[in-house]
């Protein structure tokens, strides 16, 4: 068996950086490092970075993509931690040796926070051990049970290990038990009274007020009987564990995936504190001064030369960090006008208010989102093309730029300048060439007039101008060059069994595009724009991602959006060993980062300039009672004890705070104010996003609410014998936000499955109670207002 412990000088590297990292006072679990080859990573994360995991499809699954996506698209894996005790990290072979370092210095600073935060301090500390016995027992169960038969219950089981109780982990929950389901009884017991030896006596020893009393202590206690349980459970799993007729088999898998949803919990619940990188698929084009180039490219030239600008839609930036992660979670959207994106859950886009994000999981379709034009950013330098004699279609490099016409010679190799362009797009080749993207502006325009001359399908009336029988990546190239300069096209599907695809600009957009061509752009420069667009597919998918950090503002224009990055990673790296605060900020706001698992609300912004806040309060003095009374508001401004304590305050947020404690003890008023904060809400009659209210206590309650829970709907267990018949009865606790009816109903159909009765949902749906039923056959909806 192949060793995969550290090398000698790796094992010298890890004791040079742990003592390091406890010189700033981290303290972690035992690290043991893995040095394992691509396939067997990409194994390991695909069961979520346990080696062992129960058989199921979803691992095979994730584990073709996983590799598919190292094959065909280069991305890798550079680390992975899981929350053990030691705890184990696997390492790349074959990384550079500064790289490995890296890895084992992020992994300290998860490790400490996976031991003090209090919401990890439930967690099994030995689910290495865990995960190989629950693989174990579902081997078992399949050899009495057979694959199929225990495979369709696991998916059943996994599709409801949300219904938990989040916020209770120091709770003393009740141990699962196997019982008997719950039954109607077999006979209706009635009130006979006092026993009677003689039948004249009942009357005096049984009077009636007596049986009154009787009857009514009886019907009491059937009223106890029928509902049950007697107050709402949150834990639904662990209610299906006690009270499901399940088989003992079918106990076991339940109660596993159970554990495992608890186990995974706290990952969620310190998203603010450990938000992860926001990251976008392999793919995704960045406008950038080296033209329009995908994520993996952008870090490839950024490892290579250590200098790239991106857009950021209000001018450039510099890039000065990256990152490649492991199969997450992602989103998928498109909008009305065909533009794409995919990223993790977490990946915000700013909104057409231009001053507020949502993430890529909060969206719906029909939600509005901001597009952005005219950026008019470009490469400065013609792309050199080897060899000569196949000029679109070869590696690139580049060369100074030459005068506009001229086809420049450098070293036996051509550069692709604007008559070679021209040359191009008049050849119509089978795929409009990545080089033109990565080409200067004059090159790009001659290359469209040539193919807007020459191209059979495209077509042109008063009111458009439509291109055709475009490929989906061809259109996609296309439909990004226009946006670049100025002009948002309409990128549709027209016909899907042969994946064609066309763009078509209306026209004043069209009349644009001609004045750009024929002045080839040298007199009229591209028009700065911002759309509103609307989201009109949402899939939800699962990928390798990238992430990048650009310096100053933190967002780049990538697919006609403008998209956040994830900024604090990047600084701590950079910066941790000259400045010490940083590597306890990047253990509170990143442990989540390559933790295993994975939901809603995580403004990075929020939670990064709030720790800033806390620390330097604390550092100065400003909290307390002597504090809170000064009315001086000058001398408020200039407080300054010099106490120094921002450091411990942050060790004691690690260790004792999670999302929702975070913001409801540390936001304050001046925060709110200095971060020019507000609520917003759609107003119908200007078809505008507008300010509701700038108010502390409105912006407060709001972010609590949508952390609470994840965001996640609150579903409880009213009554498991409703109508006395054993009918299982669940309530929504509506606050605001109606149920996805699609993901309802399969929930129930699973709910029903395991319960084996009829599943009731209380919910409101348009300003009205609603009662939605399946029977196991059929769904059923009635209004109960």
């Amino acid at each position: 068996m192949r060793n995969t412990r550290l090398p000698p000088h790796l094992a010298q590297a890890q004791e040079q950086i742990e003592n390091y990292a406890r010189e700033y006072g981290l303290d972690f679990f035992p690290i043991i490092y893995e040095v394992l080859d691509y396939r067997t990573l990409y194994e390991t994360a695909a069961f979520g970075g346990f080696p062992t995991r129960y058989p199921h499809w979803r691992f095979g699954m994730e584990y073709d993509q996983l590799l598919k996506g190292h094959i065909w698209q280069g991305s890798t894996i550079y680390e992975m931690v899981i929350n053990t005790d030691p705890s184990y990290a696997y390492l790349l072979e074959g990384n550079e040796t500064v790289t490995q370092k890296m890895v084992m210095a992020h992994v300290c600073a998860h490790v400490d926070f996976f031991k003090h935060n209090m919401w990890f301090a439930h967690t099994n500390r030995k689910m290495l051990d865990e995960m190989a016995n629950h693989a174990a027992r579902v081997h078992r169960i399949i050899e009495r049970q057979g694959y199929d038969v225990v495979e369709n219950f696991i998916d059943t089981c996994l599709s409801l290990d949300n219904l938990i109780d989040y916020h209770a982990p120091y709770i003393k929950r009740p141990d699962a038990t196997y019982t008997e389901p719950l039954i109607e009884a077999e006979d209706e017991e009635t009130v006979h009274g006092l026993k009677v030896e003689r039948e004249y006596m009942r009357e005096y020893i049984n009077p009636p007020d007596f049986l009154d009393r009787q009857r009514q202590q009886l019907d009491q206690e059937r009223a106890g009987q029928k509902r049950f349980p007697v107050s709402p459970q949150k834990d639904i799993l662990l209610f299906l564990l006690n009270y499901a007729p399940l088989e003992r088999w079918q106990h076991t898998i339940l109660a596993m995936i159970r554990d495992e949803a608890y186990y995974f919990a706290p990952q969620g619940m310190t998203k603010i504190l450990n938000e992860g990188w926001a990251c976008v698929v392999a793919g995704t084009l960045l406008t950038t001064d080296q033209g329009l180039l995908p994520i993996e490219q952008v870090i490839e030239t950024v490892q290579q030369t250590g200098s790239l600008h991106v857009a950021d839609g209000q001018g450039t930036q510099p890039i000065y960090d990256w990152a490649i992660l492991a199969e997450r979670d992602t989103v998928y959207i498109r909008t009305r006008h065909g533009l794409e994106l995919e990223g993790t859950t977490n990946h915000r886009l700013l909104c057409p208010d231009q001053q507020t994000w949502v993430r890529l999981d909060q969206l719906r379709v029909g939600d509005p989102v901001l597009v952005r034009g005219g950026d008019d950013l470009w490469a400065c330098e013609y792309v050199r093309l080897a060899p000569a004699s196949a000029p679109l279609a070869l590696p690139v490099a580049t060369v100074a730029a030459t005068p506009s016409g001229a086809t420049a010679v450098c070293g036996g190799q051509q550069v692709l300048d604007e008559a070679l362009a021209a040359q191009g797009g008049a050849e119509l080749q089978a795929a409009i060439p990545a080089e033109v993207l990565r080409s200067p502006r004059p090159v790009v325009l001659a290359y469209l007039r040539a193919y807007a001359a020459t191209h059979a399908s495209l077509t042109a009336s008063p009111e458009s101008l439509t291109v055709a029988s475009l490929s989906a990546q061809d259109s996609r190239m296309l439909h990004l060059l226009l946006l670049n300069l100025g002009l948002l096209g309409t990128r549709t599907c027209t016909d899907p069994a042969s994946d064609q695809w066309a763009v078509t600009l209306d026209a004043p957009a069209a009349a644009r595009l001609a004045a750009l061509l024929a002045a080839n752009g040298a007199e009229l420069p591209a028009a700065a724009a911002v759309w509103t667009d609307a989201v009109v597919a949402i899939e939800y998918r699962r990928a390798p991602v990238y992430d990048i950090s650009v310096r100053h503002s933190h967002r780049y224009a990538a697919q006609g959006f403008i998209n956040h990055n994830s900024f604090w990673h990047s600084e701590i790296m950079t910066k941790r060993a000259v400045e010490p605060s940083e590597i306890i900020s990047f253990a509170d706001l990143h442990s989540g980062v390559v933790a295993t698992g994975g939901g809603r609300l995580n403004p990075y912004k929020l939670g990064l300039e709030l720790l800033r806040d806390v620390e330097e309060r604390w550092n100065t003095g400003r909290f307390g009672k002597e504090y809170e009374e000064c009315d001086d508001i000058a001398e408020r401004r200039n407080w300054d004890r010099k106490l120094g304590l921002g450091r411990q305050k942050i060790f004691e947020i690690r260790k004792l705070y999670n999302d929702v404690t975070f913001i409801d003890e540390f936001l304050t008023p001046e925060f709110v104010f200095e971060q020019k904060m507000f609520t917003y809400r759609y107003n119908r009659d200007s078809d505008l996003y507008e300010i509701a209210s700038r108010e502390f206590q409105e912006i407060k309650q709001k972010l609590l609410f949508r952390l609470t829970n994840f965001g996640q709907p609150h579903i409880s267990v009213m009554d498991a014998n409703y109508n006395n018949r054993g009918e299982l009865y669940l309530l929504h606790r509506f606050e605001g936000v109606e149920l996805q009816m699609d993901y309802a109903r399969e929930t129930m159909r699973n709910l029903q499955r395991i319960w084996s009765r009829p599943v009731h949902l209380e919910t409101t749906i348009e300003g009205r109670r609603r009662l939605l039923a399946f029977d196991g056959v059929d769904y059923h909806e009635r209004r109960i207002d």
